[in-house]
């Protein structure tokens, strides 16, 4: 028998007879556990290493995921924008966020390429991603106003309701933001025209369109069209404060690109 410490060969018995180890019988080794065998340690480990390199990152999967269910509710609100959008609930609010968080970004992605194409030369952090963070504030604020009107409409719904509810009604007007990005990449001067009246369809129609959505079956409480004239001055107000921030950097795109169309 083979000493497992030495590897002496002896003749028999329970320890070696060079180094004195306890030799291990076939019946012993049978009844040791996997992993004091010798080499089921390095195996275990192998085994492991191999599952965790197979294993699918869970957020990655999970990005997928969304991403998937996403791209079948954009293009499913795409086809028939208000009767796809009439019911929905708190259940799509990532659906909702996630066009509030596209739309917001595109704006100033536009910008931004569109005065780095000119020579201007500006620091990402400042020209995308702070004005980002500006137009989804102005978005959730006039879904705010129109929770607001809704509220007083005596209708009995949650925040997240509505917060869901206007993200995907934002959703063909994304499409024009997202054709007009497309444009600005292969330098077509309309692209400022289709984001501007995706700008301005999301900012005065829908609004009217979440509100009267709920507002519908509940007769009571403030009228869906007086609802919409309380959001459109809550919406001109906070236009006026955020102007400096929203408007004058897309306007004097506009009208620059249409002048170039037009005149030259």
């Amino acid at each position: 028998m083979k000493c497992p410490s030495c590897e002496h060969v002896n003749d028999g018995g329970n320890f070696c007879e060079n180094c004195g180890a306890r030799l291990v019988t076939g019946e012993v080794a049978a009844a040791l556990p996997r992993a004091s065998q010798p080499g089921a340690e390095g195996a275990a480990v192998a085994t492991s290493t191999f599952t965790a390199v197979q294993q699918p990152n869970a957020h990655v999967e999970n990005v997928k995921n969304v991403s998937k269910m996403y791209f079948s509710f954009f293009l499913e609100v795409l086809k028939k924008p208000v009767a796809a959008t009439r019911n929905t609930n708190r259940e799509q609010l990532v659906n909702g966020l996630i066009s509030i968080g596209i739309f917001a970004l595109i704006i100033p992605l536009i910008i931004y390429l569109g005065l780095k194409e000119a020579g201007v030369d500006g620091e990402f952090m400042s020209m995308v991603i702070k004005p980002t963070f500006s137009y989804a504030i102005f978005i959730l604020l006039i879904a705010s106003y129109s929770f607001a009107a809704i509220k007083l409409g005596k209708v009995p719904v949650k925040y997240t309701d509505v917060i869901a509810r206007f993200g995907s009604m934002l959703i063909p007007f994304l499409a024009l933001f997202l054709l007009a990005f497309l444009m600005s990449l292969v330098d077509m001067g309309l692209y400022p025209v289709f984001l501007g009246i995706g700008f301005l369809g999301s900012v005065f129609i829908v609004p009217p369109l979440v509100i009267s959505s709920f507002k519908k079956d509940e007769p009571s409480g403030l009228d869906a069209l007086y609802g919409t004239l309380l959001t459109y001055l809550a919406i001109f107000i906070t236009m006026g404060i955020m102007a400096a921030y929203l408007l004058s950097t897309l306007l004097e795109l506009i009208e620059e690109k249409l002048t170039s169309l037009f005149f030259f």
